[in-house]
């Protein structure tokens, strides 16, 4: 019991002193401490190293509230049935509180019904957790709906000006020249070195820090994989195939694994919030079940340090899709007879290139936005912008500043 209070008092001692000493930013987030107006779950999940401890803390800043968090060192090994100790250390050593912050509570085998305990006793509580399968199974029955779970990503290019300090001045959507002039660089920056706050807090190798801490703790640990520099070769090799399509089957071939084993260790990094999906737009169920997916990475760091690749117009479609899946966008691509749509829904249509002038745009991007319906045809370019008929081409600049984050 004595040890649990004392990693409970050196957490909270952690705590205040990054609100004192570090650069901490609004998120681009919904309002979310809504969803604790009363007895609730609030799960804030997404990749490790994005920000969703300090997200949190952030929320229950002014409240007393009970925080712990369970990828500590010092707790590894704690049993479910210790988990009434250190209900009763926040107690005794905080009060009654209302509020409890629970960080990677999933390292805890078995920990749904105790959070369900605490809920159904009136407790406010917001758990974090680098797995998309932590609302999934025991704690989906368990909460019987009462949860709210939301996804946080590495710092988006607006929240990464904002970290930077940078002073935009514009007027709704029309920027004064100077500040397009920063904006343009921070972007080629923005691209190569990503949002993860610890990168930019710290130093751009960090990167590589951060990939290792995810791969083993977040998919290695998780799936138990034995073959860990196998693994790790597979997720680099997942990684360079960002913004195309992948055949897992070829993979398997490649790197002479099993395509269930292939299939695992895919889903692994997808769990892990290291990839996205995009899936084939179709009014066919099963050929959008048997066609490639589309591959994008969580974070652009991971395609410059870890890719090695600097490839502008796969790099802008991945800030894209990235764009989208903030908005709470599924992912989606067309494909046609001799063409195909980046992202594609039944109201929007974009293409995504890297050109700076209308005759730099591939003629294939503008027939294949004619081929379509949709309500909205975009197309992202560098820094070309115009309306052009029924097509909107918007520097990615702009879409990315979009408030629509």
């Amino acid at each position: 019991m004595s040890e649990i209070k004392q990693v409970l008092v050196d957490q909270r001692a952690r705590l205040e002193r990054k609100f004192e000493n570090e650069r901490i930013i609004e998120r681009d987030v919904p309002n979310l401490k809504k969803y604790l107006s009363h007895s609730n779950v609030l799960a804030i999940l997404g990749v490790r190293r994005s920000g969703k401890s300090t997200l949190a803390e952030m929320l229950l800043r002014g409240e007393n509230f009970g925080y712990i968090n369970f990828d500590d060192d010092r707790l590894a090994g704690i049993k479910v049935e210790d988990l009434h100790k250190v209900e009763k250390a926040i107690y005794e050593l905080f009060g009654e509180v209302e509020y409890f912050l629970f960080d990677e509570i999933q390292n805890v085998e078995g920990w749904e019904l105790f959070v369900n305990r605490l809920r159904e006793e009136g407790k406010r509580i917001i758990i974090t957790g680098s797995n998309s399968k932590l609302l999934s199974g025991e704690l989906a029955t368990a909460l019987t709906g009462r949860h709210i779970n939301f996804t946080l990503f590495p710092f988006s290019f607006s929240e990464y000006l904002r970290f930077k300090g940078v002073k935009i001045e514009r007027i709704k959507d029309t920027f004064t020249t100077p500040s397009e002039g920063v904006i343009k660089r921070e972007l080629e920056n923005y691209m190569r070195v990503g949002g993860f706050p610890e990168v930019l807090k710290i130093s751009e190798d960090f990167i590589f820090s951060i990939f290792s801490d995810i791969v083993y703790k977040d998919v290695v640990q998780r799936l138990r994989i034995k073959r860990i520099e196998l693994f790790k070769a597979f997720a680099v090799n997942v990684i360079k195939y960002y913004s195309n399509e992948i055949s897992l089957s070829k993979l398997s071939k490649t790197l002479k694994l099993s395509n269930n084993t292939v299939e695992e260790w895919f889903n692994g990094l997808v769990n892990a919030y290291v990839i996205i999906t995009s899936e084939r737009f179709t009014n066919k169920p099963r050929e959008g079940i048997t066609s490639p997916k589309k591959v994008y990475v969580v974070d652009p760091g991971f395609i410059s340090s870890i890719a090695l690749d600097s490839s502008k117009g796969r790099i802008m479609e991945n800030l894209v899709a990235l764009k989208l899946s903030r908005m709470g966008e599924n992912l989606f691509y067309f494909k046609g007879d001799n063409y195909e749509i980046d992202f594609f829904t039944r109201d929007k249509a974009i293409q995504v290139t890297y050109a700076s002038g209308k005759d730099e745009i591939p003629k294939r991007e503008i027939e294949g936005l004619n081929k379509v319906k949709a309500r909205d045809k975009i197309v992202i370019t560098w820094d070309y912008e115009d309306k052009i008929r029924e097509i909107n081409f918007i520097p990615i600049w702009k879409f990315l500043l979009d408030s629509n984050d």
